[in-house]
């Protein structure tokens, strides 16, 4: 692909979802038609192009659909459970807990569905205002550096993977010692959000989750992830030229910019050939910028549409949490290098 090409198509991929609404709700589909526009404008298709495409997405689809389902069949047994353990459990030990679960598990029931769970807890821990968005946006912080373990928790993760060549358990190995802590921060920090009595009343928020709607997550999740798959393709020797003339501390807070773009996206763009340490520089950064405003990450997006929590509510809260957190990594990445 030319330059000028390559630049017209990476302006509409990023800006697009942002500038207009309807993109932003249907954001799969327009993701593949970029990626078969890329594509077409690029090398063009091949067999192992489209295989790769076709492929690529199917264990975090299963992951999705499946996730989903048995989430939407469990929801009341989910909720009672709940319930019992909040006569026991003081509110902001309950939040921190359920928190730190949310953000180890997301990278099995993967991050979408770990998102539908949340809003249900916040729902049952009767949370309303500005408490309600505090710790919603620290538990999609912890929800999306935790799903970023597995290739299935989220596409950013499936993309980095495959960018990386890794086995399955290849991202746990690399980023664990890094995420689980701040898994754990971010779950500290929801439970402090979360101070105070159950006895507000309750927000009166509920996950209308079916099975046939975990099936159209999933359908959606598979277009989102193959649409990926073709954009790295298209852009990836242009990518990797580039992204290797900055050094690793620009390409950091370069990637801030994932606050306000979906940070698979970048991730699909930027993870091309990378040496391990650097490529777990750059995925630190994406995931933690991706918690600082709704379009950064899947789980902002599902979370504050269901509980109907504003950008500038979000803002407020993720982006001192987020620039904190890129501070703390930065500084303890350049300690350990």
């Amino acid at each position: 692909m030319n330059v000028p090409a390559a630049i017209v198509i990476l302006l509409l991929l990023l800006s697009g979802p942002v500038a207009i609404r309807f993109i932003e709700q249907n954001l799969e589909v327009y993701v593949f038609i970029i990626g078969i526009v890329a594509t077409l404008l690029g090398s063009g298709f091949d067999r192992h192009l489209v295989l790769k495409a076709g492929e690529e997405p199917i264990l975090i689809t299963l992951a999705v659909v499946i996730a989903g389902i048995l989430f939407s069949l469990s929801r009341l047994r989910l909720d009672r459970a709940f319930l019992r353990l909040r006569r026991r459990v003081s509110r902001p030990l309950l939040a921190a807990l359920a928190t730190f679960v949310l953000g180890v598990l997301a990278g099995i029931i993967t991050a979408i569905v770990a998102a539908l769970v949340l809003v249900e807890i916040v729902r049952l821990l009767h949370l309303q205002g500005e408490a309600r968005t505090r710790v919603t946006v620290a538990a999609c912080f912890a929800i999306g550096l935790g799903a970023a373990l597995t290739r299935v928790g989220e596409p950013l993760s499936a993309l980095a993977a495959s960018a990386l060549n890794l086995p399955f358990t290849g991202l746990f190995v690399l980023l664990a010692p890094w995420i689980l802590p701040g898994v754990a921060v971010a779950a500290a920090l929801a439970g402090w959000f979360a101070r105070g009595d159950y006895h507000d009343p309750t927000a009166g928020v509920h996950v209308h989750e079916t099975p046939l709607a975990a099936i159209i997550q999933g359908a959606k999740v598979y277009v989102f992830v193959a649409g990926l798959v073709l954009v790295s393709d298209a852009y990836g020797p242009i990518a990797t030229r580039l992204v290797s003339a900055l050094s690793n501390d620009a390409l950091f807070w370069i990637n801030t910019v994932s606050a306000v773009l979906d940070n698979a996206t970048l991730v699909a763009l930027e993870v091309h050939s990378m040496t391990l340490p650097r490529a777990r520089e750059a995925i630190i950064a994406l995931l933690v910028s991706g918690g600082m405003l709704i379009p950064g990450n899947i789980p902002n997006v599902i979370s504050a549409g269901a509980l109907r929590i504003g950008s500038g509510a979000w803002a407020r809260v993720g982006i001192p949490i987020g620039l904190a957190g890129l501070g703390i990594y930065f500084a303890v990445l350049k300690v350990m290098a």
